[in-house]
Protein backbone atom coordinates (compact mmCIF):
# COMPACT_ATOMS: atom_id res chain seq x y z
CA UNK A 1 0.00 0.00 0.00
CA UNK A 2 2.79 2.12 0.63
CA UNK A 3 5.01 2.10 -2.13
CA UNK A 4 2.29 2.42 -4.21
CA UNK A 5 1.19 5.52 -2.46
CA UNK A 6 4.45 6.38 -3.10
CA UNK A 7 4.18 5.91 -6.86
CA UNK A 8 0.84 7.62 -7.53
CA UNK A 9 2.22 10.70 -5.27
CA UNK A 10 5.62 10.94 -7.78
CA UNK A 11 3.24 10.60 -10.80
CA UNK A 12 1.16 13.24 -9.58
CA UNK A 13 3.81 15.76 -8.59
CA UNK A 14 5.53 14.98 -11.68
CA UNK A 15 2.24 15.99 -13.59
CA UNK A 16 1.85 19.11 -11.34
CA UNK A 17 5.82 20.11 -11.79
CA UNK A 18 5.36 19.60 -15.73
CA UNK A 19 2.00 22.14 -15.92
CA UNK A 20 3.91 24.74 -13.87
CA UNK A 21 7.02 24.41 -16.31
CA UNK A 22 5.22 24.68 -19.66
CA UNK A 23 3.77 27.93 -19.68
CA UNK A 24 6.89 29.78 -18.27
CA UNK A 25 9.26 27.77 -21.15
CA UNK A 26 6.81 29.19 -23.61
CA UNK A 27 6.68 32.89 -22.06
CA UNK A 28 10.40 32.57 -22.31
CA UNK A 29 10.47 31.50 -25.61
CA UNK A 30 7.79 34.11 -27.16
CA UNK A 31 9.29 36.93 -25.56
CA UNK A 32 13.09 36.30 -24.79
CA UNK A 33 12.50 37.20 -20.96
CA UNK A 34 10.47 36.08 -17.74
CA UNK A 35 9.16 38.23 -15.20
CA UNK A 36 9.79 37.00 -11.42
CA UNK A 37 6.53 35.17 -10.94
CA UNK A 38 7.30 33.26 -14.15
CA UNK A 39 11.13 32.46 -12.37
CA UNK A 40 9.54 31.38 -9.20
CA UNK A 41 6.91 29.00 -10.88
CA UNK A 42 9.35 27.73 -13.04
CA UNK A 43 11.64 26.74 -9.85
CA UNK A 44 8.48 25.30 -8.58
CA UNK A 45 7.77 22.95 -11.30
CA UNK A 46 11.59 21.97 -11.71
CA UNK A 47 11.52 21.04 -7.50
CA UNK A 48 8.13 19.20 -8.15
CA UNK A 49 9.19 17.47 -11.40
CA UNK A 50 12.57 16.15 -9.56
CA UNK A 51 11.10 15.33 -6.30
CA UNK A 52 8.08 13.51 -8.02
CA UNK A 53 10.63 11.41 -10.57
CA UNK A 54 12.70 10.69 -7.26
CA UNK A 55 9.89 9.63 -5.89
CA UNK A 56 8.57 7.03 -8.78
CA UNK A 57 12.40 5.79 -8.73
CA UNK A 58 12.49 4.73 -5.27
CA UNK A 59 8.99 3.70 -4.94
CA UNK A 60 9.96 1.60 -8.29
CA UNK A 61 12.87 -0.13 -7.19
CA UNK A 62 11.22 -1.08 -3.72
CA UNK A 63 7.91 -2.88 -5.70
CA UNK A 64 11.38 -4.71 -6.97
CA UNK A 65 12.61 -5.15 -3.96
Amino acid sequence: MNRTLTLVAGVLFVLIGMALVMPAVAQMRDTGTLPTLGVALLLLGLTLTLSGGGAVVYGARRMRA
